[in-house]
């Protein structure tokens, strides 16, 4: 009985470190992104994709589901509706 809890201990002990690792490692990441927010504005740069032109990340998500409709041969109407919320 005392074995079981003392591995229940060392397991409750290792759990508690692991929480504590992943609150730093949270609070790391938000310093992080805000420190990078100041700078970027939620634009996004996907220099390999449009030559380094930042765009945000709705319209490259819009410009995306351009590109796969059109291979998959979707209504042109269609494709001119989703081009005109790029502009």
């Amino acid at each position: 009985m005392a074995s079981s809890d003392n591995n229940f201990s060392k397991m409750q002990e290792d759990a508690m470190r692991r929480v504590m690792e992943m609150q730093q490692r949270s609070r790391d990441a938000v310093k992080h992104n805000s420190e990078n927010d100041e700078t970027s504005a939620e634009k996004t740069d996907i220099a390999g994709l449009f030559g380094g032109i930042k765009i945000d990340e709705e319209k490259a998500l819009i410009a995306m589901l351009i590109f796969i409709l059109y291979k998959q041969g979707a209504d042109i109407k269609l494709l001119m509706g989703l081009a005109y919320l790029l502009l």
